[in-house]
């Protein structure tokens, strides 16, 4: 049987894996809200109010796409994508450490005067935070802080 994709270059079927990869990480987060999910914080908040109906008929159009990428996978002959967790919980702290730096005293001033007792409060509560999130990118390394760091 003739593959139509045999003669496709490395860089579209890299291109291609990229993009198919992306959707189906996608289609991961949209199961778990279809499956009921939601996440919920100090900030952020989710309310699921997908109808049972709107559930399973996102379930089954899940499984549809999901035969459509294993099909591509099989014909291009694409590798699985293994995401290292520890590696992720790494880079999304490291990425989210300048945008707490972001919330120092100095940073504000861009929106304005900021008054001194605000930023004598907010100082060590975001201080707090870049330690926590350096800690929890050391943790994700391997690093386990002791008590007394």
């Amino acid at each position: 049987m003739h593959n139509p994709f045999a003669g496709l270059s490395d860089i579209h079927r890299r291109g291609i894996r990229a993009t198919l990869v992306f959707v189906d990480e996608s289609l991961c987060r949209i199961e778990q809200w279809a499956n009921g999910c939601e996440m919920n914080s100090e900030l952020y908040r989710e309310t699921n109010t997908l109808s049972d109906q709107q559930r399973a008929l996102l379930i089954e159009e899940l499984a549809g796409m999901r035969r459509v990428i294993a099909d591509l996978r099989d014909a291009l002959e694409l590798e699985v994508e293994h995401k290292n967790v520890a590696a992720a919980v790494h880079g999304l702290s490291c990425s989210l450490w300048p945008h707490l730096v972001e919330l120092r005293g100095k940073h504000l001033q861009r929106y304005g005067d900021i008054p001194i007792e605000v930023v004598d409060e907010l100082t060590p509560r975001v201080d707090e935070l870049i330690r926590r999130i350096r800690n929890i990118a050391d943790i994700a390394r391997g690093h386990i802080p002791s008590d007394g760091e």
